[in-house]
């Protein structure tokens, strides 16, 4: 029986030219981020599963996590996130000059059913502030998630940062009935609403509040708020220190002008760590109406460590769901897209030129110039067809006459002109 050239359902491969916009969309992503300040780390691929059974979830960790035994015999897990792993990095340090700024690029895991967006195995990118309880830290992260958008030239038109806060939901939702008990359902159930339709969502939000169809339309009028200032939320919110704090960040977000930014009682998040503002960014350009990004506050997370209590705001990002949404909306440079993998081809004309082309193609490559070199040994013409096919510009010949010489010559596949000259004079030509 032949192997199947496959690789494992939702596992991710990348072939050269997807390769380059992955590295694209990674570079820019990172270059927002020191930008605004933000140093690199990484954490381990595989963790303690108590981890990410302590906050990130039931769902997460039981449903859609590859979970095993080691063989020393303990419980661990692909991560299928990164915001546990940077808390325990950060309660292991010893004295850390506060607030941390980090970012990463991890590769996480989940088992979900894979289809355009979604897949199993997948590079994500997290961004946290971590020992400010400000607003600042929130305006901040959110900013650089806005700069972010900006460095990719996309219009504000085609997404939209949604936003609210578990405080002043959890604060709502009890004001609109929901018992303690059933809060984390009532949650669960918000978070799903923009994935299912309608009727079955309205259906699935009434088994959420315990049969109760009063509670049921209460909540649905709370995530139907689309302004601060909508009178029935105002008088259901009297008097609450979380609303508050909400009309402070709005008051945040329009003093620095971000229109992208937009108040959405319905934004709630899935994982169960978050605690205060939480915000998603959306594509709003009727082509994938979906989540880009995610995050928020989470006060706690750190402390599940030790006595250590150091609050915490950030983001992950999807690196596919982020390309495909670049790629929707043509935001890939065709520089980015059609790139040549050299500046410059050497055509071997020869065997007995092997080695001088060698030390030519190393020469001009110790210049800083990306050089190709023929290995195939075809002839000439089908080296230049090659050279044109990668899209190399300049092709230089060597042969008995190019190594009895020093002279060589280069031609521009562009207008056909060819120049003769030493290895200095062509390096210099090509920088």
């Amino acid at each position: 029986m032949s192997l199947s050239t496959k690789p494992l359902s939702g596992m991710r491969q990348r072939l050269p030219g997807e390769f380059r916009i992955e590295k694209f969309v990674t570079e820019t992503l990172c270059l927002s981020s020191v930008r605004a300040g933000f140093e690199e780390y990484d954490g381990p691929v595989i963790e303690p599963l108590g981890l990410f059974a302590a906050k990130s979830g039931s769902e997460l960790v039981g449903r859609q996590s590859y979970c095993f035994k080691d063989r020393g015999g303990r419980e661990v897990i692909l991560r299928p996130e990164m915001t546990p792993s940077l808390a325990r990095m950060v309660a292991a340090q010893g004295e850390l000059q506060l607030p941390v700024r980090w970012f990463s690029t991890p590769l996480c895991y989940r088992y979900e059913r894979p289809q355009r967006g979604r897949v199993r195995e997948f590079l994500q990118f997290n961004l946290d502030i971590l020992g400010s309880e400000n607003l600042a830290a929130e305006l901040e992260v959110i900013l650089v998630l806005q700069g972010i958008m900006k460095s990719f030239k996309a219009p504000s038109s085609i997404y939209r940062i949604g936003w609210s806060s578990r405080r002043f939901m959890s604060d709502a939702l009890a004001r609109c009935g929901v018992t303690k008990e059933l809060t984390g359902g009532v949650f669960s159930a918000i978070d799903k609403r923009d994935k299912m339709k309608a009727d079955a969502w309205a259906d699935f939000l009434l088994g959420a509040c315990g049969g109760n169809s009063v509670v049921a339309r209460q909540v649905i009028s709370l995530v139907s708020v689309e302004f601060l200032s909508d009178p029935w939320l105002m008088d259901l919110m009297s008097g609450s220190s979380a609303f508050q704090e909400v009309v402070e960040f709005n008051e945040l977000l329009q003093g620095v002008g971000i229109p992208s930014a937009v108040f959405s009682p319905g934004v709630v998040r899935g994982l169960d760590y978050y605690t205060g503002i939480v915000f998603e960014l959306m594509d709003t350009g009727g082509e994938n109406n979906r989540s880009l990004c995610g995050g928020g506050r989470y006060d706690n997370l750190v402390g599940l460590f030790g006595n250590k209590k150091i609050s915490g705001v950030g983001f992950g990002l999807g690196v596919l769901t982020l390309t495909l949404f670049l790629e929707t909306y043509k935001l890939i440079p065709d520089s980015v897209r059609e790139a040549a993998p050299a500046d410059v081809y050497i055509a071997v004309a020869s065997s007995d030129a092997t080695a001088a082309a060698g030390l030519l193609a190393a020469s001009i490559r110790d210049e800083g110039i990306r050089v190709m070199m023929d290995v195939s040994g075809k002839k000439l013409g089908k080296q230049f067809s090659e050279a044109s096919r990668y899209g190399i510009p300049f092709v230089v010949t060597v042969g008995p006459d190019e190594v009895e010489t020093g002279e060589y010559k280069m031609k521009n596949l562009s207008d056909g002109k060819i120049f003769t000259g030493s290895l200095a004079e062509i390096t210099g030509r090509l920088k």
